[in-house]
């Protein structure tokens, strides 16, 4: 009876461990689902080029190949995507798939389809849904000037046919407001900026002014964005660094200028080539 009982201590722990493996799930690992995620999927017009570029994470299997489908009425196409370094992939083997194409794409609207293909025969589809827009210059409707006053007067005028008036003892302001049109929108233009010509300048005899030749050009010397109305899209000159109500003009016993300014507003959108237009101010007293 004794030996017995020795004997069934000593087999305790295998049927323990039988009977937890009967109660408890053995857990295998997860296996994560390979994502195919689009970073950019860019056409430029001028060039007639599409640029794709996609991420495949995690990279948990070997990647067999990368295409892109693109379909649409009466176009079907497909490009194949590397990661190595070349034909638009900057950098090799950084689980970014790249290509430059060049394709004639009408404006219209495309289904992009992203196939991953992996050495264990799996295939991952990711879809995307592209218009690809007709691209517009954009266009200066207008230009308005405003002569402002340290006494906070201001006054509207024409550069064409009137002057901007120095003060002999107090500081002036030019400000300007450009008017912009652009089909694609408002998020189609990338900046508005100006520069300065003041080669035709002069001061005093006694300031010892010297102007600089050319075209001036600063990076605070931008347009921001402040409203827009029925006539398009309201760019004025005071931003974040010009805080006056304009332009300071010095006045003549500090050594302010006169003569003829020219002004060049310099209008960018996110594909076509910079609208540029010159606009003369003169400056007397």
């Amino acid at each position: 009876m004794y030996r017995n009982f020795l004997s069934l201590i000593k087999l305790s722990p295998l049927i323990l461990v039988l009977i937890t493996s009967c109660v408890l799930d053995i857990e295998s690992p997860i296996e994560e689902s390979l994502s195919i995620e689009w970073i950019s999927t860019d056409y430029d017009q001028v060039e007639h080029k599409l640029f794709l570029q996609l991420e495949i994470l995690p990279v948990n299997e070997t990647i067999d190949s990368v295409i892109v489908k693109v379909s649409s009425v009466n176009y079907n196409s497909t490009f194949i995507l590397k990661d190595n370094g070349v034909r638009g992939d900057i950098i090799a083997e950084n689980n970014r798939y790249s290509v430059i194409a060049e394709v004639d794409l009408p404006f219209k609207d495309y289904q992009f389809d992203a196939i991953v293909y992996t050495l264990s025969s799996k295939e991952y589809k990711e879809r995307k849904n592209i218009t690809i827009e007709e691209e517009f210059p954009p266009e200066i409707a207008d230009i308005i000037f405003w002569q402002k006053n340290a006494d906070g007067s201001e006054t509207m005028f024409d550069p064409n046919s009137e002057i901007f008036q120095v003060d002999e003892d107090e500081y002036n302001y030019l400000d300007f407001q450009l008017i912009i049109n652009d089909k694609n929108g408002l998020d189609d233009i990338r900046y508005v900026r100006y520069q300065i010509k003041i080669e035709n300048m002069a001061a005093e005899d006694s300031c010892n002014y010297e102007p600089e030749t050319g075209f001036l050009s600063y990076p605070q010397w931008f347009l921001e964005y402040k409203e827009t109305t029925d006539a398009g899209f309201v760019f004025d000159v005071n931003n974040a660094y010009l805080q006056e109500p304009g332009i300071p003009i010095k006045p003549l016993n500090q050594c302010g200028r006169i003569g003829v300014s020219t002004f060049r507003f310099i209008v960018a959108d996110m594909t076509l080539e910079p609208v540029a237009i010159e606009r003369s101010v003169e400056f007397n007293k």
